[in-house]
């Protein structure tokens, strides 16, 4: 994402959490005490691990941001259960035969939370306003593919009307692609494509999002009570949403709670719905427990290096490839989640995404890559790196969120590990999960643990990161040969799944070999809830918790 589903570290989101996400803060499932819901009503109790930041839906980034606006809004399609498209906004779509022409016919009389009415042509606003460099949305990226978006985003091309969008009418979008894209229907799903009410927004500029006031909702539920930094806020169910009746529960009650156990301390005495275990210990505890489950998240945490000439020894590729020699993958996994977390083999998760054969991506991808424990060889590389820059000792602060339960003993492993190496000087940065953002943004650091969520369920959400120039490549790292593949994949090879799933293979080692990132580990999130409420529906990619069909049974 660009600036990316950078979730705080620990938050609900995952097990471990690292750092960010796509899954947003965590779900909460709805539970209940004695036959009694903890509010009385039917209503889901839910926590974000960290403040949320914004509901501008071309400014938003993180995922308890997506969480919110993928319940209080919806796009052009939505999701079946198992994640696979179905209608939302638009009753019914089409495309033309070689894939470049997309047409969505909207439903009639569709309306806003306040009562405005939602056309075709607040699709075409919102779509323009993210692509507009005067926006500098930090998702612009993800439009790449559609019709003149790289250039008007660059700045090439100053006509926002030469977008690959056009209102035909009330109810009528055709979108125009410069070459197949296998994740477009997905991405309709996804906040960063939902339409924007421009009568409502226009007039507050860029306090659009800014409160849950400050902005009007397509969805399910409205969001209310949010003051852009208060702790606690709801969805309450939209009456002007097309399927209101559908709606099976009173809404959703959020609060922020950073500290995980004060989380599982509130589950307990029922004021919360569910809870991600968020420390070792909390795992150990509830690791047989009947009411755990175990759910893939599609998440890598992984260890970021700033490339850009801030600090000489990093552009070293021997160093790199040293450092992540000296990373204890599984030892680092087994420590924060008993396990429960998956050593990273690549940046692209297990489970993810598929070959042509119907094998695991990621499994395939392994066999190009070697990502190690190997302290020896380590020691040899960085010895030679650094005899190449002429260095005889060097300093690396790695940072993290400090809103994390696992992010300082993540540190502390990595730290000692490294520290291995001679003439390495390793010291930890923590810092609060806004500020290691804008530090990500600024290139602010010198090692980053970092985290990215799917937003959709193929390779290039991954890989795509680490495009020259991508506004999710903090590190500023650059590779003809990686840059290529990633276009040969996304746009010369978009229809003929094998040779583009060669060349995203061939990516992942590249990746490797130049030691571009170090993927640490997996995320997976323990969760405790009753089976008592149903219908909350999980996925792995985008916006992660749908709650419209959350209802309690007896």
């Amino acid at each position: 994402m660009a600036k990316k589903k950078k979730m705080s570290t620990g938050a609900k989101v995952g097990i471990t959490a690292v750092v960010a996400v796509v899954v947003i803060g965590g779900v909460v499932y709805g539970v209940t005490r004695n036959g009694k819901s903890a509010t009385g009503t039917n209503v889901i109790n839910e926590y974000l691990g960290a403040d949320m930041t914004t509901q501008d839906l071309s400014q938003m980034t993180d995922s308890y941001a997506f969480e919110v606006a993928g319940n209080a809004q919806e796009g052009l399609l939505s999701r079946n259960p198992d994640g696979s498209p179905k209608a939302g906004l638009a009753k019914t779509w089409s495309h033309s035969k070689d894939g470049l022409t997309w047409t969505f016919h909207l439903r009639p009389g569709l309306k806003w939370s306040n009562g405005d009415s939602l056309t075709a042509r607040d699709f075409v606003y919102a779509w323009r306003r993210t692509v507009s460099p005067k926006t500098a949305s930090q998702y612009a990226y993800i439009y790449s593919g559609i019709k003149n978006a790289d250039a008007i985003n660059s700045g090439k091309d100053k006509n926002l009307n030469s977008l690959g969008i056009t209102a035909k009418g009330a109810t009528t979008l055709v979108v125009t692609l410069e070459h197949p894209m296998p994740q477009f229907e997905n991405l309709m799903a996804f906040p960063v494509f939902f339409a924007q009410d421009q009568k409502f927004e226009a007039p507050l500029g860029k306090k659009v999002g800014t409160s849950s006031a400050r902005q009007v909702y397509s969805g399910p539920y409205r969001f209310v009570g949010w003051n852009g930094s208060n702790k606690s806020f709801k969805l309450v169910p939209n009456k002007n949403y097309w399927n209101a009746k559908a709606v099976k529960n009173d809404g959703v009650n959020y609060r922020v709670i950073t500290d995980p156990t004060a989380s599982l301390a509130l589950y307990n005495k029922g004021s919360l719905d569910s809870v991600t275990l968020s420390t070792p210990e909390q795992i150990r505890k509830y690791k047989n427990s009947k009411a755990l489950q175990v759910i893939p998240q599609s998440g890598l945490n992984y260890i970021e290096y700033n490339q850009t000439g801030r600090v000489k020894a990093l552009t070293n590729l021997k160093i790199r490839q040293a450092l992540n020699l000296a990373t204890d993958r599984s030892g680092i996994a087994n420590s924060i989640s008993e396990g429960l977390d998956t050593a990273a083999t690549g940046v692209t998760p297990a489970g993810l995404a598929r070959t042509d054969t119907g094998a695991d991506f990621a499994k395939t991808a392994a066999k190009g890559t070697n990502y190690t424990y190997n302290v020896a060889r380590a020691k040899r590389l960085f010895a030679q790196g650094m005899k190449e820059l002429g260095l005889t000792s060097v300093t690396l602060t790695i940072e993290a969120t400090s809103d994390s339960a696992v992010a300082k003993p993540s540190l502390d492993t990595i730290q000692q590990s490294w520290q291995q190496l001679p003439g390495l000087t390793v010291k930890e940065k923590l810092v609060p999960f806004k500020q290691r953002l804008q530090d990500q943004t600024n290139h602010n650091f010198d090692v980053m643990l970092a985290a990215w969520y799917a937003d959709y369920a193929e390779a290039q959400t991954f890989l795509n990161l680490f495009v020259t120039g991508g506004p999710n490549n903090d590190g500023g790292w650059t590779n003809k040969q990686f840059d290529q593949t990633i276009t040969n994949a996304s746009a010369k090879y978009a229809l003929n799944n094998k040779k583009r799933i060669a060349n995203e293979v061939e990516s992942e080692k590249i990746l490797y070999d130049q030691a571009a990132v170090n993927p640490v580990y997996w995320v997976n999130s323990a969760q405790l809830h009753n089976p008592k409420v149903k219908g909350i529906h999980f996925f792995s990619s985008g916006a992660s918790y749908y709650y419209m069909d959350a209802h309690r049974t007896k």
